[in-house]
């Protein structure tokens, strides 16, 4: 006993624990929420130097007719020169104009430098409703107004080259030159080179930015960190397609300084603005994509040389430029986006290496996207996204292999794999462990336990680690080339239905995962059963998850709380049951023990408690066999528990021995009681002097029929009832999986009475009779306080049932008891609702008549602990 109390007190400290810890986080995040309306201002920290403007907002090409501050430095030039050309320095994102700071020393001498903050970024208003480069453009415009600025250089860098191209388009006649700095420009040569499949990233990076600035307390810090949401927005607004026709008109002097090694913005983009603005003078750095920082004094110095041309008249008008880039730039034969090579190809190959260690069947179809716009060689694209996830598969083994079986306790592989699969999983190996590798990488939710238990079992690793690469170089390249073919398809027919581009690469995503998991398995037998049972898991209603046939149940078991003033009013409708009236954690030695006055009408019982060893257990489970004249089978399950978890039936003192060493808890062992097995619902209201039955679930145990030659694995798979409980089938009865059931044998594959282990239940309310009733009433009234529950009996036969004789009672369940019958095939799911809907009705009239007589139903909070609280205990599994 002692031990099943100290089991109770870790549960309850874990579960307030748990409830500490919800609270703690829902209170943070409403302060933080609270915090940040308050406190945070809704402007950026000013740099020294720093004023700001109030600026007309924008949305696209119109303005709201609001205002949002503008941040900026004026710095005039160091000559003293009042009358010094204007250079204004625009940055990128998702940094603000302190990046363009190292340029300072080698251009300010002669030049007034104006340095603004963005919109969304810096010291300027943070919450805008447009971060594009557009709108951006007219913010630069309108800050040229207030400064009185007529015109002026422009010098834009990354995607700050975006917002200086659309100044050049908005008014030309105030642009004296423009500067790309490792600038965006035209959109083929962006990431992906098509907006639609860019914009599917960037609308992945803003949800994924700003799901964690709304779920995350952080007061304030992701708002203020470099990588937040103005900086995703930044990218989700901005549409570069227009880029191009503007460069193409645009006349005046140009600068175009790139680095040869930029990940970001490849030297191709470069060349190809210098192709389509002949006038340019193209300059290729060694570096990267951070030459403001690493190369300042090189690029500041290009770029004076520049203004001074410029300032002098001598810089190239398109009208200056050469024939031979007049007629390059007119021949509409774009610069060839090159493969990428060295380390930009690294970069991406790096990219897809982590990406595998994430989601290895989206990489890959990324991975084929890349491949299909020229982004990368097919070869490096495989190469990658193989290593990848053969390195993922090493970690598997190994993470099975160094965390051994006390992983199987823990989530995730506690819900993918079980201390029972692992000795079938072993003999697979042995029989057939490279086909087993191989298979496990074409079926889907297999992958994962396959390679764990492998390593859980300490499979060779040399053998197997030859199988993983095999199984990964054979599966990585076909998924590659179905994304890249369907791509190719698909981005061919991109600009025709433009409209509709963002749902279609949704649409070919979904179809790639969906070829994945769906059509792959249809080459096989198995396959195509296991799609079969999903299927039927699906349609038919009474195996939906309880998040999706719940909701209704629950919003009308509010609605009666709500109505009778007390939300958990029905933990009274059984004043004599323990855990709120059999709600939850209710003891069965308790209420076993309150129908000790039926009699032999019980299934003998005795209880083995937790704080005896395994070795006490056994010597009183013997005596309690011998007291009571028993022989195997015997039914053994733990005192607290719900939808037969734990319960076994043990046929020999091995099977005995093992439960009893296995299992923490105080167990019940029970006398095997054969016969048929019912759920009769009983009910009485306590003014009443007759209870009645509300229902009675007819239970069927789910068996297969041997033919002689085919094994038990197959057998399920083609039966259609035991197909949809396959998992669960395969998981119980995995030792026997291989074994061939005789010719005309019956194999009972579900041998208690709970829908979720596999029984049929059948509506057997035409059973009902008042001999069954009167019956139910005699045990019903030896248990004080009781009025409302589900009997679990076992009788002979169906006239025994109907004439009320020679039944056995081996489990009676509370409030929480479920009208059992609703999962009858032939009833839909509107009658499943109408009648728990009718039987909590029921069971909030009986506690509301109890609550006036004196009873008095769980208060509020401790409900909320024993709801958490089945959410922290672990159900014991036999």
């Amino acid at each position: 006993m002692r031990a099943q109390m100290n089991k109770q007190q870790r549960e309850t400290r874990r579960l307030h624990w748990r409830l500490g810890l919800t609270i703690v986080f829902v209170v943070a995040l409403v302060a933080s929420f609270l915090w940040r309306q308050a406190m945070l201002p809704p402007e950026g920290p000013l740099l020294p130097g720093q004023v700001r403007i109030a600026v007309p907002e924008w949305k696209g090409d119109r303005a709201t007719g609001d205002k949002i501050e503008l941040a900026y430095r004026d710095l005039p030039a160091l000559n003293g020169d009042a009358e010094a050309p204007a250079l204004i320095l625009v940055h990128g994102s998702p940094m603000a104009s302190q990046a363009m700071d190292q340029l300072i020393p080698a251009l300010n001498e002669d030049y007034r430098l104006i340095l603004p903050d963005l919109p969304g970024f810096g010291g300027s208003t943070r919450d805008v409703p447009d971060y594009s480069i557009r709108a951006h453009a007219h913010a630069v415009l309108d800050l040229m107004d207030a400064l009185e600025i007529e015109r002026a250089n422009l010098l834009g860098y990354s995607q700050g080259s975006g917002v200086i191209i659309n100044v050049a388009d908005l008014a030309p006649e105030r642009v004296e030159s423009l500067t790309l700095l490792s600038g965006i420009g035209v959109q083929e040569y962006e990431l992906m080179g098509d907006y639609t499949l860019n914009h599917g990233l960037y609308g992945m990076q803003l949800l994924v930015l700003t799901a964690a600035r709304e779920v995350l307390p952080h007061f304030g810090a992701l708002d203020r960190s470099m990588l937040n949401v103005p900086y995703a927005r930044n990218f989700w607004d901005s549409d570069q397609r227009p880029l191009r026709g503007v460069l193409e008109k645009y006349d005046g002097p140009m600068l175009i300084v790139q680095g040869r090694q930029d990940y970001f913005v490849p030297s191709t983009t470069a060349r190809e603005h210098a192709r389509i603005v002949p006038q340019s003078e193209l300059v290729l750095l060694d570096g990267g994509h951070l030459l403001p920082f690493k190369k300042a004094k090189e690029v500041g110095g290009h770029v004076h040389d520049f203004l001074k041309k410029v300032e002098k008249g001598t810089a190239k008008l398109r009208k200056d430029a050469s024939p031979e880039r007049l007629l390059q730039a007119a021949s509409g034969q774009p610069v060839a986006r090159r493969e990428a090579g060295g380390r930009t190809l690294a970069f991406y190959c790096g990219l897809l290496l982590v990406g595998t260690q994430v989601a290895e069947d989206l990489t890959c179809i990324s991975a084929g996207f890349f491949v299909a716009r020229g982004v990368v060689p097919f070869w490096a694209a495989t190469a990658a996204c193989t290593f990848g996830i053969f390195v993922g598969d090493i970690f598997l083994y190994l993470a099975g292999r160094f965390l051994g079986r006390k992983a199987l306790r823990h989530a995730p592989i506690k819900w993918m794999l079980k201390e029972r699969d692992l000795s079938s999983m072993q003999e697979w190996f042995q029989q057939r462990g490279p086909m087993l590798i191989v298979i496990s990488r074409f079926m889907p939710g297999t992958r994962i336990p396959v390679y764990f238990g492998s390593g859980m079992l300490h499979m060779p690793m040399g053998k197997f680690v030859v199988y993983f690469f095999l199984a990964s170089a054979a599966w990585t390249p076909c998924l590659i080339g179905l994304a890249w073919w369907m791509g190719d398809a698909f981005i061919g027919y991109f600009e025709r239905f433009e409209k509709y581009a963002i749902v279609g690469l949704l649409g070919v995503v979904v179809l790639l995962m969906m070829i994945i998991h769906l059509v792959v398995p249809l080459f096989t037998w198995r396959g195509r059963r296991r799609l079969y049972g999903r299927w039927r898991r699906w349609v038919r209603w009474e195996y939906w998850p309880a998040w999706l046939f719940y909701p209704p149940v629950a919003l009308y078991v509010l609605w009666l709380g709500f109505k009778n003033r007390h939300l958990a009013l029905f933990t009274a409708v059984n004043p004599g049951m323990s855990g709120g009236s059999g709600f939850t954690g209710e003891s069965k030695v308790d209420i076993l023990d309150k129908l000790s006055g039926a009699g032999e009408a019980v299934a003998a019982w005795t209880a083995l408690e937790a704080d005896a060893s395994a070795e006490e257990k056994e010597e009183r489970l013997r005596a309690f066999m011998e007291r009571e004249g028993l022989d195997f089978p015997v039914v053994l399950k733990p005192d607290i528990g719900e939808r037969g978890s734990g319960v076994a039936i043990v046929r020999d003192w091995e099977a005995a021995r093992a439960y009893l060493d296995k299992c923490p808890d105080t167990v019940i062992a029970q006398r095997y009681v054969s016969g048929n097995e019912y759920g009769v619902f009983y009910v009485r209201y306590p003014w009443e002097e007759k209870g009645r039955i509300f229902g009675i679930t007819d239970k069927r145990f789910t068996a297969v029929t041997g033919d002689g030659k085919t094994p038990l694995e197959e057998l399920i798979l083609g039966d259609n009832r035991a197909i949809c409980m396959r998992a669960f089938f395969e998981q119980k009865h995995s030792e026997h999986l291989s074994d061939v059931v005789p010719a005309g044998e019956r194999y009972v594959l579900a041998e208690l009475g709970t829908h979720c282990r596999g029984a049929l239940f059948l509506d057997g309310s035409d059973l009902a009779s008042e001999p069954l009733r009167a019956w139910m009433q005699q045990v019903s009234d030896t248990f004080d306080g009781f009025y409302f529950g589900r009997y679990d009996v076992r009788v002979p036969t169906e006239e025994d049932l109907r004439a009320g004789r020679n039944l056995t009672v081996i489990e009676l369940n509370g409030v929480s008891s479920e009208a059992t019958w609703i999962y009858d095939p032939k009833h839909s799911v509107l009658f499943a609702w109408r009648t728990l809907f009718e039987q909590w009705r029921i069971a909030f009239k009986i506690a509301a008549w109890n609550r006036e007589h004196g009873e008095r139903p769980m208060g509020h909070r401790a409900t909320v602990r024993a709801i958490l609280g089945r959410g922290v205990r672990e159900p014991f599994e036999a």
